[in-house]
């Protein structure tokens, strides 16, 4: 399994599951059946389209979260 740092430094870590994604250590989201070639063109990582589906889940989960509360 391949391991990326992007340049806001997140840490995605590759799984069975999909990508893991890590700041500071710290578990910040999951994206669920991707990898990392979801994110690679001509042989890079596009660190914009991967920090902008990261940028997605974590609004998604601040979302259902603040949900919880009403």
């Amino acid at each position: 399994m391949e391991q990326y740092k992007t340049q806001l430094g997140y840490i995605v870590k590759e799984t069975i599951d999909g990508l893991d994604v890590y700041e500071d250590e710290k578990f910040v989201c999951e994206l669920t059946g991707h990898t990392l070639n979801d994110y690679r063109y001509n042989g890079k990582i596009n660190d914009d389209i991967l920090e902008c589906a990261i940028k997605e889940e974590v609004d998604a989960i601040e979302f259902l979260e603040n949900l919880k509360g009403i």
